[in-house]
């Protein structure tokens, strides 16, 4: 299972699905939407994420918190609406 952090431009992450809306420093065990696999994550961030400017990176982690892939907007500064894809 895996979850998303967002990446605000002013760096701040957020956990999809945290029910407290500040920013995090570590991802708790238990907290967060859970995705069954990397390309239903990847497609929940380009619907849901699509309008959302205030986030220019994502972060798709599995369960121990590890980076699995990280996605970036594209455009001049990050403001475009598709999403490019690295996997780690």
């Amino acid at each position: 299972m895996l979850r998303i952090l967002a990446v605000s431009v002013r760096g701040h992450r957020y956990l999809e699905g945290n029910p407290s809306v500040h920013p995090i420093t570590e991802v708790s065990a238990g907290t967060g939407t859970l995705f069954p696999s990397l390309t239903a994550a990847q497609h929940h961030v380009q619907r849901e994420y699509r309008t959302l400017s205030v986030f220019w990176r994502v972060e798709i982690i599995d369960e121990r918190g590890q980076i699995v892939s990280r996605g970036t907007r594209d455009g001049l500064n990050g403001t475009g609406n598709r999403w490019v894809w690295q996997t780690t």
